[in-house]
């Protein structure tokens, strides 16, 4: 009897099971004689072992709702002590049809006029609810009628060849499945009855196969496609890899499945591998040249430089103008204490008052030009002009999350495990991310450089990438150097699967003798070519091409020209402003004079 899980007793009342021709269990007064001794003695063992036991009784109120319940946990023991079995297997066809055919640990203890007979499934065959004698006792010698056979054997040890029907989904390394002729693959084919149509690889694919090969049991794959989890809604409708165990069409599922993901709907094996979630994010934007002036402050340090600028033009030109006034000299213009406070900035001396507007802004873009140049080459900067110059990377959570950028893969998968995350930083990534199942058009998206790809960092610390990152947009990527969140893979199977126990075994073992590494990287060299392979690697290392010495080019220089192109510009409309307004007052000066004149005549 299995000690992972609990077992059923399903009794009549004794009065019942009296009742029910039992003469050979009525021979003492008490009206309960070998019934009730058989259930002390259960009782007695249970406690001692600490075993769950349910006690279920024929006609009670809740029979249905602990059966029910027994079901769902997964209890794998059932002993009945009634009077009528058949009526207790015909009533409770679940029990018959899910309890025979999913759990080996099912004994049905029959009275007969010697004492009991015990009756079990062949759990080596799949999908079979027929029942065999297993041993009989006689009460009256106290011996069994076969005692060289164990009673309570174990069923799971040598499967036999039973099936054992196992979702997958294709996700190198993990799983990858293709049809193959007849006995030439390690599984079959769910929807065929010929042997061997499939072969299965990978880190967990191989795992499944050797498993079932140790335990002689015959695997039955059901693929589900490229990345293809699935989902389970809250009334119990579903699709996908996850819903097949849920809606019993499968006994078991694994492949790249998180160790968090709906744990309490099924029960998880050990975690055979560590998966690591990483975002390949756009690379960093060449910043224009034609900015270079303005690079070595930030947007905050050039305002305070304009705002110490407007105060000591108001200071410079109050105290022009005090000093004018003291010497009975005309006010000078606003304009020309700015254009000294510029002067002063630029290390260039002040022009006299009789100057133009037009010509001190000229002046002053051609000197501010001029300084640009002649400082990259005194300050010993001229190097620094042709080194390319970038915008932030980005390289954490919190720099992907302040990004303008999103991100995505084709399954909603890739953030199961954070979708409840409570972290701004987590909240804001997760908000960021858009499910594209199909891999042509992630890679189209891929290719405008704004938008990162989810990739995944192994057991084995080497990095896959799904089949829409290609050698020809590679490049437009960096990896982040701070990884998004990890989990554990494993399986998920039925409540009370009775293999899990052994396949727990089967993983620690595997993993503890590097098997599950081994099959890791064989199926990567299968899938991932070596150019390929070392592309991503440089990608996700952070490294990146020297940039090459070259020559200073007008390109270089663009921040410089566009100083005194943007002068030229602003000179010629300031000198445009200029003449128009000298025209006007002429104008305005002869049409007053002309009125002068005629006023004088009149007079």
């Amino acid at each position: 009897m299995c000690k992972n899980y609990c077992t059923v007793l399903y009794q009549d009342p004794p009065e019942r099971f009296l009742t029910a021709g039992n003469t050979a269990l009525t021979e003492s007064d008490d009206g309960c004689n070998h019934f009730c001794e058989i259930r002390a003695a259960l009782e007695q063992v249970f406690i001692a072992d600490q075993l769950p036991l349910i006690w279920i009784t024929t006609g009670s109120d809740d029979e249905d709702e602990l059966l029910a319940q027994a079901i769902e946990i997964g209890c794998q023991s059932y002993i009945t002590l009634v009077g009528d079995v058949e009526r207790f297997l015909e009533r409770k066809l679940a029990v018959k049809e899910h309890v025979t055919q999913l759990y080996p640990n099912f004994w049905v203890m029959v009275p007969s006029e010697a004492g009991f007979d015990f009756y079990t499934q062949n759990f080596t065959t799949s999908n079979t609810t027929d029942l065999y004698l297993a041993n009989s006792f006689d009460l009256e010698n106290g011996t069994f009628s076969n005692p060289e056979v164990p009673l309570f054997h174990d069923k799971i040890f040598n499967l036999g060849g039973r099936a054992v029907p196992m979702g997958v989904v294709d996700y190198v390394p993990y799983c990858v499945t293709r049809y193959v002729e007849a006995n030439r693959g390690n599984a079959d084919a769910h929807n065929s009855t010929l042997h061997g149509e499939v072969q299965i690889e990978g880190l967990e694919g191989d795992l499944i196969a050797e498993f079932c090969r140790m335990r002689k049991c015959s695997l039955k794959v059901w693929p589900f496609g490229f990345e293809n989890w699935g989902y389970i809604n809250e009334d119990g409708t579903g699709d996908g890899l996850l819903y097949s165990a849920y809606s019993k069409r499968t006994e078991a599922v694994i492949c790249c499945i998180y160790y968090t993901w709906r744990r309490e709907t099924f029960d998880g094996s050990k975690s055979v591998a560590k998966s690591s979630v990483v975002v390949l994010v756009p690379r960093p934007k060449l910043l224009p040249f034609y900015l270079t002036p303005i690079y070595p402050f930030s947007p905050q340090l050039w305002m305070v430089v304009f705002t110490m600028m407007m105060i000591m033009t108001v200071v410079h030109h109050g105290i022009t103008t005090l000093n004018l006034i003291v010497n009975n000299s005309p006010m000078p213009p606003i304009e020309k204490s700015v254009f000294d406070m510029m002067s002063i900035y630029l290390d260039q001396g002040i022009f006299p008052n009789t100057s133009t507007s037009s010509y001190r802004t000229l002046i002053s873009f051609i000197l501010l030009s001029g300084v640009v140049l002649s400082n990259s080459y005194a300050g010993g900067l001229a190097s620094s002009l042709t080194i390319p110059k970038y915008d932030k990377a980005i390289e954490s959570t919190h720099d992907l999350a302040q990004s303008p950028y999103r991100w995505g893969s084709p399954s909603i998968a890739w953030i199961y495990s954070i979708l409840t995350a409570e972290q701004p930083d987590m909240r804001a990534v997760v908000s960021k991310f858009d499910e594209i199942p199909d891999p042509e058009v992630m890679y189209q998206r891929s290719l405008k450089g704004d938008f990162g790809l989810g990739i995944e960092l192994l057991n084995s610390q080497r990095f896959v990438a799904g089949p829409f990152i290609r050698e020809d947009n590679l490049h437009l990527f960096s990896s982040m150097k701070e990884i998004l969140y990890f989990d554990y893979s494993g399986a998920f199977a039925q409540k009370g699967w009775p293999l899990m126990a052994y396949f727990d075994q089967f993983i620690m073992e595997a993993v503890q003798h590097g098997f599950v590494i081994h099959w890791e990287r064989r199926l990567l060299r299968k899938h991932q070519t070596n150019r390929f392979a070392v592309a991503l690697e440089e990608v996700t290392s952070g490294g990146s091409p020297e940039p090459a010495v070259q020559k200073l080019v007008v390109e270089h220089i663009l921040g410089a020209m566009f100083i005194l192109w943007g002068g030229s510009v602003l000179g010629g409309m300031v000198l445009a402003l200029e003449l128009a307004w000298n025209a006007a007052s002429k104008w305005n000066r002869r049409r007053l004079q002309r009125r002068a004149e005629i006023s004088g005549h009149a007079d």
